[in-house]
């Protein structure tokens, strides 16, 4: 039976779930629009507020790691 990180694409993303304990799952179309319908269901606002903590919370992991920030303000 394959795990998760088995079934990752690259070595890196599977040391990432590693190392953060992240759960991550392969991606098909079906899911990336299921995700982009739900998160419409959404106030802008509060969208955009989440989305500023996310890349915070992002840039904050990836620190962590050694690694260089993806956003920068």
């Amino acid at each position: 039976m394959s795990t998760i990180s088995d079934q990752l694409a690259t070595p890196q993303l599977a040391e990432l779930a590693r190392k953060t304990g992240l759960i991550l799952r392969p991606l098909n179309s079906s899911a990336v629009n299921d995700l982009f319908a739900k998160i419409e269901e959404y106030d802008p606002t509060e969208r955009s507020q989440t989305f500023d903590h996310l890349k915070q919370a992002l840039n904050e992991t990836r620190a962590s790691l050694g690694a260089e920030p993806v956003y920068s303000e």
